[in-house]
C-alpha cells in the first residue's frame, strides 16, 4: 500500500511516497523536493506570504514529477497524508488544500500529522529496529525540544525551549556576524574551520529544566559590538567568534540531552534541520556511544514529504486513528494522544 505525503509547513516544498506491507516493510520509493532559499535570501529570512504563494506554484508541478515514472497513479494511494500543524498557518493552508482537492476528487481518505511528530519518526524510517521506547531531541529553526517517545501517537516532554529554538539562535547569531542566509549553515561551516577561539560566551540553560537562547542572542550582539574592529581587520576572527557561537548553542543541547541519556539508558534519535550540525552529531556520539544514537539521513534533517508519508503510513498500519484535520500554527506533539479520534 502507497501513502503520499505532503509537506509545506515553512520554506520547502516537498512531497513523497512511501509504501508499506504487512510485515511493517516502509520504503521510499520516490520524493521531490522544492526550496526556496533563493527567494528568501534577499530578505534575510523567510517571508510567509512569498513562501505560501511559492508552494501553490510548486505543488501542481512537484506532484506531476513525483508520480511520472514512478509506476503508481493518484488512484493506487491508501492516504494522502499532509501536514496539518505546527508552523506557518498560510503555507499550512496551501498544502492542506491542496491535498483536500485530490481526496475530494478520488475519495481517497486524508490523513492529517503533525510536524514534529513526522520529524521524530524520520529516524525510524532508516532504522527499522528502532522502536518506543527511545528519546527524540528534536532541534530546528522553530523547535527545540526532548521528547520521550512512548509510541506513535504517544509523546512526552523532556525539556523544551522557553524562549528561541536552536536554529533560530544559530540563525540570529549568524545574521549579527554579516553572514548571508541562510545564516545557520553558513556560521556552522565557518566555525567547523577552526578548533578554538579567542571568545567567550555563557554557557546557558545548563541547570534550568527548559532550553534557553534569547540571552544568549544578547550575548552574542554584545561581544560583536565589543570586538567590531577586530572582526573587521582579522579574517580569523569572524571564525572563531562564529566556533564560540556554536559552542555555546550546542552545549546545553548536549549536556541535558546526554544527562537524560544516562539516566534512562534509552537510544537516542536526533531530528530536525539542526542535527545534520557535524559538530553536535560528533560530540553526542562521542557521550553516548554510536550504537546509542540515531540521525535521519542528511536530506531527511530538513523538511520533507518521507517523513509526513511514513507517520500517516505508521498509524495506517498500526490500526490507530488519525487526528482531527485542523489547521494549527501551534501543535505540541504531547497534545496528540488526547485528540486522536
Amino acid at each position: 500500500m502507497v501513502v503520499l505525503g505532503i509537506e509545506t509547513s515553512c520554506d520547502e516544498t516537498g512531497l513523497a511516497l512511501v509504501e508499506y506491507s504487512p510485515g511493517g516493510v516502509f520504503t521510499v520509493t520516490r520524493e521531490v523536493l522544492a526550496s526556496q532559499v533563493s527567494l528568501h535570501e534577499l530578505y534575510g529570512g523567510v517571508v510567509p506570504e512569498l513562501a505560501s504563494r511559492e508552494h501553490m506554484r510548486s505543488l501542481p508541478i512537484l506532484s506531476s514529477e513525483l508520480f511520472k515514472g514512478s509506476g503508481c497513479s493518484v488512484r493506487d494511494l491508501a492516504a494522502i497524508a499532509v501536514t496539518c500543524g505546527p508552523g506557518l498557518k498560510g503555507c499550512l493552508l496551501i498544502g492542506v488544500m491542496f491535498a483536500a482537492g485530490i481526496s475530494s476528487a478520488t475519495g481517497i481518505p486524508l490523513f492529517p500529522v503533525n510536524h514534529i511528530e513526522g520529524h521524530i519518526l524520520s529516524a525510524e524510517l532508516h532504522n527499522p529496529t528502532l522502536r518506543a521506547p527511545y528519546l527524540a531531541l528534536v532541534v530546528s529553526g522553530g523547535h527545540t525540544e526532548l521528547v520521550r517517545v512512548q509510541g506513535v501517537g504517544r509523546y512526552s516532554i523532556v525539556h523544551r525551549t522557553q524562549d528561541d529554538a536552536a536554529g533560530e539562535a544559530f540563525d540570529k547569531s549568524a545574521n549579527l556576524l554579516g553572514l548571508p542566509y541562510p545564516g545557520g549553515p553558513r556560521l556552522a561551516a565557518l566555525a567547523d574551520s577552526v578548533t578554538t577561539s579567542r571568545f567567550t560566551l555563557p554557557k546557558v540553560a545548563r541547570e534550568i529544566s527548559d532550553f534557553s537562547f534569547s540571552g544568549l542572542k544578547t550575548a552574542v550582539m554584545l561581544l560583536v559590538q565589543r570586538n567590531k574592529d577586530v572582526l573587521e581587520q582579522e579574517p580569523a576572527a569572524k571564525a572563531e567568534l562564529a566556533w564560540a557561537v556554536q559552542n555555546a548553542i550546542l552545549d546545553p543541547l548536549i549536556v541535558k540531552t546526554v544527562r537524560e541519556v544516562r539516566r534512562t539508558k534509552l537510544p537516542l534519535a536526533v531530528c530536525g534541520g539542526v542535527s545534520a550540525n557535524k559538530e553536535l552529531r560528533k560530540r553526542l556520539i562521542a557521550e553516548c556511544g554510536e550504537d546509542q544514537v540515531i540521525f535521519p539521513p542528511m536530506k531527511h534533517c530538513v523538511d520533507n514529504g518521507a517523513m509526513i508519508a511514513y507517520t500517516a503510513a505508521r498509524y495506517l498500519a498500526e490500526g490507530i486513528a488519525a487526528p482531527p484535520l485542523d489547521i494549527k500554527s501551534r501543535w505540541p506533539v504531547e497534545l496528540l494522544s488526547s485528540e486522536m479520534s
